[in-house]
């Protein structure tokens, strides 16, 4: 079949087109005028388009099992009653299938007796009470098959998300820094969210199948010599269906850049972010332009394929047709001969005819099936890579809050890096300390406080709280202890009341205690503002929900922290939206909250570290600097350079003064 396939695929082909359905690089690769060199996208939900569109039918065939045998388990774990009862529909429809043509030649062979018209009717009336019995039954089969679906299609995806996300939420932070861990997270998302889909293709699959077996199973109780003429019915429609289906994944493949960039041309000119540019800078007519360009390519390369579908359409008809006549002149010169009755070569047309008619649908669930069964092989993947990376949780808890916070030659690389971010660093920072790092852009600071406060751990050297290595403590507990408020912090798209009770999820929180969170964080007026104050829905996304600014949503989020209520408190440029009242007030706070906590800031602004008690500067990954605003000025290094640099941006001229 696969020469057959081959043969079939050349069919119509012109030198122009020649290696549009390959998957060479070069072709995909062509400049495009207005995006360069391709507009290609490194994302979970295309992480198999080119293995599918090389796909042989040897592997395709090889890879079905795997992928129907993922799916089944993943269906038994969720209701292996409802998969029970989904499966003995599909195998009795098929039995009635066989049954009901087995009736059909009981029929014929009434029908085509000897005698009387009136007599042989009378004689055929049985038969066909069971003919329509076996089909009302086998309707009624199908649908109860369909309700066993779709009661246990939705369960699969929520067990699905269910294993995946409960075990990727425990990842170590880590891995999330390598490629390929997050390449494979992402396409699980989508295993997950395609294994109902999958289930589905399955179904339809086993159904198809179970139609074309009770064809064979009739035709070889009736002369197994006819089995053959089924092969030869279907394998010219098989053929067809499946090269077209190849040709247009590999035409899919081919275009989808081109389809990824008409569709962000189409988010330029309808989204809220660019519309200011599109407008005065008139970008309007530029992206049109390139807009129509794009769906002129779509619609020559649609219409090319339609011709080809048609010119192998033509052939596969000519073949079908050949070989439909074959298939009467043997039933002929077999009925011709004595061979068969007449009764049983009409029964071997109504069998062959029911086999081809499930054929196409077997084969487009065999595709389906194997193209997103790929990506829920990768939710098996990293359901087991996750289980494996898991934070350890079996250890003692800490006693409590960290009274003493040491890093002794501590040592951090990121993977895939040859450079060290932290680099031999010893620190020592106690309860009731504000402690800020500073230093450039990529000096280590954000890097040393996840490596204090346990979201990483050490490549070398030790981190210890009070004394214990935080590698043998219970990290998840000792997180209780800790308050994140990252640079780059999350914008929930819940109301403003979770916004800020997200803090301490685990605790029920009232107004009040909301309310004075948000005071403390500045936030009090933001929510006053809001039209249904706490309530409000801050995702405009959603329909009735609100957008904020930088500096509102800066505001939200100190809250957020304050609320956490944490001995170790973790601030990362919590300030930088803020305006320099709100800045002033913000920091006032954190040094009330000081007493008895851990705080770890990390800023760019200058002036606002004046007041924490050390001051810990970094470069390279080293500290280089440490002491209070005072003792580091008199020192004129480093943090005194960077200092003045910031103070005199802001100084005023003598004529301002």
């Amino acid at each position: 079949m696969t020469a057959a396939v081959d043969a079939v695929e050349g069919i119509g082909e012109d030198p122009a087109s020649e290696g549009d359905a390959g998957s060479g690089e070069s072709e995909r690769e062509q400049a495009d005028p207005l995006f360069g060199t391709g507009y290609k996208f490194s994302a979970g939900w295309n992480r198999h388009d080119e293995e599918f569109a090389d796909m042989s039918l040897g592997t395709l065939a090889r890879r079905l099992p795997e992928v129907m045998g993922l799916c089944l388990r993943l269906s038994w774990r969720t209701d292996a009653r409802a998969v029970v009862m989904l499966l003995a529909c599909q195998i009795a429809n098929g039995v009635l299938t066989a049954f009901g043509l087995l009736a059909t030649q009981r029929v014929l062979v009434s029908l085509l007796a000897e005698g009387p018209t009136p007599g042989r009717v009378r004689a055929a009336i049985p038969s066909l009470l069971v003919v329509g019995a076996a089909a009302m039954c086998a309707a009624l089969l199908g649908v109860a098959g369909k309700a066993a679906s779709g009661a246990l299609r939705p369960k699969v995806a929520r067990l699905a998300y269910r294993e995946l996300l409960q075990r990727a939420v425990r990842v170590e932070l880590l891995r999330f820094q390598q490629p390929e861990f997050k390449d494979l997270i992402a396409a699980a998302q989508f295993g997950a969210g395609w294994a109902e889909y999958m289930l589905e293709q399955i179904s339809a699959l086993i159904t198809s199948a179970a139609g074309i077996a009770a064809a064979a199973g009739v035709l070889a109780a009736l002369k197994w010599q006819l089995v053959p003429l089924l092969i030869l019915a279907v394998v010219p429609d098989g053929v067809n269906t499946l090269v077209v289906t190849r040709r247009r994944n590999a035409s899919r493949l081919k275009w989808l850049s081109k389809v990824r960039q008409q569709t962000r041309l189409t988010t330029l000119m309808v989204d809220q972010d660019p519309a200011e540019e599109v407008r005065l800078h008139g970008v309007d007519k530029l992206l049109l332009a390139h807009h129509d360009r794009l769906s002129e390519d779509n619609e020559a390369e649609q219409a090319r394929l339609a011709v080809y579908a048609a010119k192998a359409s033509l052939v596969s008809r000519a073949i079908s047709g050949t070989t439909t006549a074959v298939i009467y002149l043997v039933l002929g010169y077999l009925t011709w001969r004595g061979q068969i009755p007449l009764a049983t070569a009409g029964t071997a047309v109504f069998a062959i005819g029911k086999g081809t008619s499930q054929l196409a649908g077997m084969v487009t669930a065999m595709n389906s099936t194997v193209e997103y069964g790929l990506y829920l092989v990768d939710l098996a993947d990293a359901i087991e890579q996750a289980e494996q990376a898991q934070i350890p949780d079996d250890a003692p808890a800490p006693a409590g809050p960290p009274q003493l916070i040491e890093a002794r030659g501590l040592r951090f690389r990121y993977p895939n890096k040859d450079s060290a971010a932290i680099d031999g660093i010893d620190l020592t920072i106690r309860a009731g300390e504000v402690v800020a790092f500073v230093g450039e852009n990529g000096s280590g600071k954000t890097t040393l406080a996840k490596l204090l406060t346990g979201l990483y751990l050490p490549t070398e050297g030790q981190l210890l709280w009070d004394g214990v290595p935080l590698g043998e403590l219970s990290r998840p507990a000792a997180a209780t202890h800790v308050g994140l408020l990252p640079q780059s912090f999350e914008h929930w798209p819940f109301t403003a009341r979770w916004n800020i009770a997200v803090g301490r999820p685990e605790v029920e929180h009232d107004d009040a205690a909301v309310r004075e969170a948000a005071a403390r964080g500045g936030a009090d007026t933001v929510i006053d503002e809001l039209k249904q104050g706490l309530d409000t829905l801050i995702a405009s996304e959603f329909f009735g929900g609100v957008n904020l600014s930088g500096g509102q949503w800066q505001k939200i989020a100190l809250a957020r922290s304050f609320l956490r209520d944490a001995p170790v408190l973790l601030l990362d440029e919590p300030t930088a939206s803020l305006d320099p009242k709100a800045e002033q007030k913000a920091f006032e706070t954190v040094m009330t909250l000081a007493e008895g906590r851990t705080v770890i800031l990390i800023t760019h602004r200058m002036n606002s570290v004046r007041h924490a008690h050390r001051i810990v500067v970094l470069d390279h990954g080293r500290i280089i600097e440490q002491g209070s605003h005072a003792e580091l000025m008199r020192a004129r290094g480093h943090y005194a350079e960077l200092y003045r640099l910031q103070a005199e941006a802001f100084s005023l001229p003598e004529d301002e003064r």
